[in-house]
């Protein structure tokens, strides 16, 4: 087989555990690229955010953004397609975490609304100019999406587990919702059927490449429906066990070039 397009998660597959792009995967990436094979992000973070790793590195302009909620292009950080809850599912989302303290994200097309608890943790530990310049601080995060009738991609919220557990609980009950997570401190609340699998095969007929033709790398479970809708599934060295047990391929860890060795060995 083939291959024609290589999808990346971002967090603990492109990134190492520094947040860094080392010179061998920016390297190999390049190299691929060279051949003619398509090279797109696939990651839950928000448009801006994405954008400004994708100009790091030799890539295509079409990205899967927010977890699979959304389809858009770095050069001008556009949504081309997204996918979200009705405004009353996701405000319910959001109330049943934004007042426990516990850091939140909610994605509102290409804005990023949090609370200021959230934002006073973010400001010092989390210095990416994409988030800043997309974010949007609210007290009562649920009230402002009812007043303004607005439809949720994407609830992220990372915290202790005890603190998650009780939004979760109110969470599970609702309707034609998708939870997830990228880590166990952390959760994911998505519109149901939407995830990266979903959003990567329509990104594919968008380009004219077929599932099958795609080789997709990732780390943690919200990187397995994608791995399932591809004919060449890599999960990282460091991935979870359960991610592992969907791959053909298990490459080397992110602190050790785990893209690069996956890339020379299923495109040489």
């Amino acid at each position: 087989m083939k291959y024609r397009l290589l999808a990346l998660d971002l967090d603990g597959t492109l990134l190492n555990s520094k947040k860094e792009i080392t010179p061998e995967t920016r390297k190999a990436l390049a190299w691929v690229k060279e051949r003619g094979i398509y090279v797109v992000l696939s990651t839950g973070r928000i448009v801006g955010e994405a954008a400004e790793f994708a100009r790091e590195i030799v890539c295509d302009d079409h990205m899967v953004t927010a977890g699979g909620a959304a389809i858009a292009t770095a050069s001008d950080e556009r949504i081309l397609e997204s996918w979200a809850m009705p405004c009353e599912v996701g405000a319910q989302a959001v109330a049943a975490v934004q007042d426990l303290p516990v850091r939140v994200m909610i994605y509102v097309g290409d804005k990023i609304f949090i609370n200021p608890f959230s934002d006073r943790d973010f400001v010092v530990n989390y210095r990416v100019e994409g988030f800043h310049a997309n974010k949007v601080v609210l007290e009562d995060i649920a009230g402002a999406i009812r007043q303004r009738n607005l439809d949720v991609t994407k609830v992220y919220a990372i915290g202790a587990q005890e603190d998650l557990e009780k939004a979760l609980q109110t969470i599970r009950l609702l309707p034609h919702v998708t939870i997830t997570n990228s880590g166990a401190d952390n959760f994911e609340v998505m519109p149901e059927g939407v995830d990266k699998g979903m959003a990567l095969v329509r990104l594919g007929q968008m380009l004219g490449v077929a599932p099958e033709e795609m080789v997709a790398i990732g780390d943690s479970d919200n990187d397995a429906a994608m791995l399932r809708a591809v004919g060449m599934p890599v999960a990282m060295g460091n991935a979870d066990p359960a991610l592992k047990a969907l791959a053909q391929y298990v490459t080397a860890d992110c602190d050790h070039d785990g893209v690069a060795q996956a890339v020379y060995h299923l495109f040489t």
